[in-house]
């Protein structure tokens, strides 16, 4: 899922004050500034504004934050299935045991942000998912590796599947 001008959603805790935009000043006051209310894009508190508004949010929806990993949250309902959502800034991914808790961590998602469903997941952080009629997954990169072998000239290189040589003895470090 993707959550639509995300930063706009969050408060500041600091006071934060902007030249008048571009186009935008009153006529008279030019010399005045603004009082941001939200948080904009490029401002550089915003980020963490709308991490702390989500996190608070996920939580207030009975998900744990991973300790491992702060990005991680992760709900268990009443038997023991578990749901898990990945934050990448405005970007989630909802996996799941359970199908019916997956759409309803959506809905609920989607009463309190403007979201837009992105549909089973494809494509992440560069990262490729494909899924096989057997219920297995995988993730590769084979796009990104083709890219830096593209970009360094060695597309139509010989792949090994041993990239040293095998006689070669390695001293213990």
């Amino acid at each position: 899922m993707d959550v639509n001008m995300a930063f706009l959603n969050s408060d500041l805790d600091e006071i934060v004050y902007v030249e008048q935009p571009e186009g935008f000043e009153i006529p008279g006051k030019e010399d005045y500034v603004c009082l941001l209310q939200k948080a904009l894009y490029g401002l550089k508190q915003s980020p963490r504004a709308w991490f702390q508004l989500i996190a608070t949010v996920l939580v207030d929806f009975d998900f744990q934050q991973c300790k491992s990993d702060p990005c991680i949250f992760i709900h268990k309902n009443a038997n023991g299935e578990c749901t898990y959502i990945a934050l990448y800034v405005d970007d989630l991914i909802i996996a799941g045991d359970n199908k019916e808790d997956i759409a309803t961590i959506k809905q609920r998602l989607s009463e309190r942000f403007d979201m837009k469903d992105l549909g089973i997941a494809s494509r992440f952080l560069g990262m490729e998912i494909e899924y096989g009629n057997d219920g297995s997954i995988k993730i590769h990169q084979n796009s990104y590796i083709q890219q830096l072998l593209d970009r360094h000239g060695m597309a139509d290189c010989n792949s090994v599947t041993t990239p040293l040589d095998t006689s070669v003895k390695l001293p213990p470090l």
